[in-house]
């Protein structure tokens, strides 16, 4: 029997559709009946839509490739690709094949998690949705407030963003340990004639932590509340790579120009430190 006979007798939506349209048109036709051609109808037309879905995944994940690590984690002493970065590359891809990623949050119960749920739609109807938990931490890597609670919540849909993409398409990136090893595995095999990033310098207390993305403010001279180079130095780092412009950028280091001053005088690896993360950045705006 052909895969696509259902129960009934009746081959294809096409034909079950053409029959449910007589029968709804026929005051004599058995309500009951026709509601269960109507279930009949609406499973056939899911498994199709579903196994045109599995077909469509199949072929966007034979075509993507690694996708190379763009970004640091000083904290970590790791390299990551941003959601900006899988995102650029898989889209492409992706959409050729009628799929389409979107995302959203539910709560958890718990103020301090986030759950960011992600959906994959393809063009003939069937989606299927992944979802992580993520944790809402305003705090530093020493325990002081690094950031506010908006901040904090843009950062773990961020995240959560990247993580979901990620795994919708099993996405493999070349040197990945932003999640630190924590399967124990080895590092991913570099996409062939790629360069090979440099490794981030060992860390002393000072050294900021991870750049998390932040919202779009006017920039602002920045005053450490924590007493520590790092309370100044995290901050403006992560507003200066959300920069749109390289007026913008510029804006930033001028208005606090005063405390890098002192930063470069008293803690000059922290200095070059915070020059080499915002460099990518700069010349990124310069290109523009």
């Amino acid at each position: 029997m052909s895969s696509n006979v259902v129960p009934g007798g009746f081959s294809g939506a096409r034909e079950l559709s053409a029959v449910i349209e007589r029968a709804a048109h026929d005051p004599a036709f058995d309500v009951e009946k026709l509601q269960r051609l109507l279930d009949l109808y609406e499973t056939q037309t899911m498994r199709a839509a579903e196994k045109e879905f599995n077909a469509a995944l199949v072929g966007a994940q034979s075509a993507m490739l690694p996708i190379q690590a763009n970004a640091n984690n000083p904290q970590t002493r790791s390299r990551y690709a941003t959601f900006a970065a899988l995102d650029r590359e898989a889209r492409p891809i992706y959409t050729k094949f009628g799929l389409a990623p979107s995302f959203n949050t539910e709560p958890t119960g718990d103020p301090n998690t986030m759950r960011v749920v992600g959906m994959l739609a393809h063009v003939a109807g069937y989606s299927r949705r992944y979802q992580i938990d993520m944790a809402v931490d305003t705090k530093g890597a020493r325990g002081g407030d690094v950031m506010t609670r908006t901040h904090a919540t843009g950062s773990a849909f961020s995240y959560g963003k990247r993580y979901l993409l990620a795994g919708m398409f099993n996405l493999i990136i070349d040197h990945d340990d932003d999640g630190n090893a924590a399967g124990g595995g080895i590092p991913y095999r570099q996409r062939a004639n790629a360069p090979e990033p440099r490794s981030a310098p060992p860390r002393d207390m000072n050294e900021p932590v991870d750049s998390l993305p932040v919202e779009q403010v006017a920039p602002y001279t920045i005053e450490p509340e924590g007493g520590t180079w790092g309370d100044f130095v995290e901050p403006l780092t992560r507003h200066i790579l959300h920069s749109q412009s390289i007026e913008e950028f510029d804006q930033w280091r001028l208005k606090n120009q005063d405390m890098l001053l002192k930063l470069k005088e008293t803690k000059p690896q922290l200095f070059r430190l915070f020059e080499r993360n915002i460099e990518g950045k700069h010349q990124e705006l310069l290109a523009q």
